[in-house]
């Protein structure tokens, strides 16, 4: 998440390695805010930063939080409040990280919000197959039989990709007839609303790209191996980093946080999803292991 302000000073948010790291090579006028709790007071950051600019509070006091973050966001002109989720994770609980949000909303409030999120899945593909970037076999229905339809002539395995009433995104791997019949009765009974996204399922190793963006500058934070893939060798990471700032900027994304699943396989690195955590409304179809990225691991062919 990330607070705009007028200035290029930021302060992280109970940082990782990968977003510190990002934020000091990007140029950015770095202050940091840890736990005690979570990092041992003597503990050394991997990137020497001045004593005076490293704080700690105790991420479970959401007062001390809030106190802390406004005193030094004024006392010294900072334009940015930063942090990761995964990187909260570990240092606080759900209820704790609601609270932590909330305190970061209070201090946007009086100012400028940020540009608009990214797109919607319908809209990311569309624009990634327009620009030949990352572009996938995929094609848009109106209704569930036109989608239908559409699934059968790829042919499966497919991914489909549509949401529900509430706005809710589903995405859900259909591997053969009785699936496709299972998704159909799924997208009717819960009212799933146009336009429904038909996509080939793409295969490759599984990489969870995580991004900071401040005025238009994307930042790199980590590239998280998932389902048994091997980390990548530099060459291969770089094309991943490529290939998500190609989409961040093609969506004309300015400030924030996102995730992006990205697979990797003989045909290069390809965009399965983007999603922004904390305005995620996706949710999994049956398929939990598949269904959240739209993808499979295995041999890119």
């Amino acid at each position: 998440m990330i607070i705009r302000q007028a200035a290029e000073r930021v302060v992280l948010v109970g940082p990782g390695p990968g977003l510190l790291h990002a934020a000091v090579v990007a140029g950015l006028d770095v202050w940091v805010v840890s736990d005690p709790a979570a990092r041992p007071p003597d503990a050394p950051f991997p990137i020497g930063l001045p004593p005076q600019r490293i704080l700690r509070a105790d991420f479970g006091d959401a007062a001390a939080l809030r106190a802390l973050l406004a005193d030094t966001v004024l006392r010294h002109g900072i334009g940015h409040v930063l942090y990761l989720a995964s990187d909260l994770a570990s240092g606080l609980g759900s209820g704790a990280a609601a609270a932590a949000e909330d305190v970061l909303r209070d201090l946007a409030a009086p100012r400028p919000g940020p540009a608009g999120g990214l797109p919607d899945a319908v809209a990311v593909r569309r624009v990634l197959n327009q620009s030949r970037t990352s572009a996938v076999r995929a094609e848009e229905a109106r209704t569930v039989a036109e989608a239908r339809a559409l699934a059968e002539d790829f042919p499966l395995p497919v991914v489909i990709k549509s949401a529900d009433e509430s706005g809710c995104w589903w995405t859900v791997p259909v591997h053969d007839r009785p699936g496709l019949d299972r998704w159909a009765e799924q997208a009717l009974s819960a009212r799933h609303r146009a336009p429904y996204l038909v996509e080939e399922l793409l295969t490759g190793s599984k990489f969870h790209v995580e991004t900071i963006t401040v005025d238009g500058m994307h930042l790199v934070a980590g590239i998280t191996p998932e389902g048994g893939a091997t980390p990548l060798p530099e060459a291969e990471r770089a094309g991943v980093r490529a290939t998500v700032r190609a989409l961040l900027d093609l969506v004309g994304y300015e400030c924030g946080t996102t995730r992006t699943d990205v697979l990797v396989g003989a045909r290069g690195s390809r965009i399965a999803a983007a999603v922004e955590p904390g305005r995620d409304r996706r949710r999994d179809g049956p398929s939990r292991a598949a269904a959240a990225t739209g993808s499979e691991r295995g041999t890119d062919r």
